[in-house]
């Protein structure tokens, strides 16, 4: 029996984000869970902040749905943090969500701040069979 191994993919490539915007989508490739890592380099502007969530792709509609609790803690400083997301996992807010990834998943970014905020982060994740 071959045993399915974990898939690392990049979710969005280190950048100075200073407006919001989805992520490129990501397939799972029948994956039942991710951990995804948030690295954020530097912030710049007044009052600059990051709200990064999870959403998925409602084929049927042709919409994405955010999924319910997966969402990091608003970054307003360079720092690095982990979401997990995995049927199963204890609960903890915006570290890890019970729940199995869709096929299809993107991160959407709200940039805030005034004065030309900039957020410089990256998106890196590892897709739990």
């Amino acid at each position: 029996r071959i045993m399915a191994e974990n898939r690392t993919v990049t979710i969005r490539a280190s950048a100075a984000f200073s407006a919001t915007a989805a992520g490129t989508p990501v397939a799972s490739h029948g994956a039942r869970g991710i951990v995804i890592y948030l690295n954020a380099t530097a912030v710049s502007g007044t009052s600059p902040t990051a709200d990064c969530k999870l959403q998925g792709y409602d084929a049927l509609a042709d919409v994405w749905q955010d999924i319910a609790g997966a969402a990091f803690a608003q970054v307003t400083a360079a720092a690095t943090q982990t979401l997990t997301v995995y049927p199963g996992v204890a609960e903890t807010g915006n570290v890890s969500v019970s729940d199995v990834v869709p096929a299809l998943l993107r991160v959407h970014s709200t940039i805030g701040g005034s004065s030309t905020p900039t957020v410089t982060f990256s998106l890196g994740g590892v897709f739990i069979p």
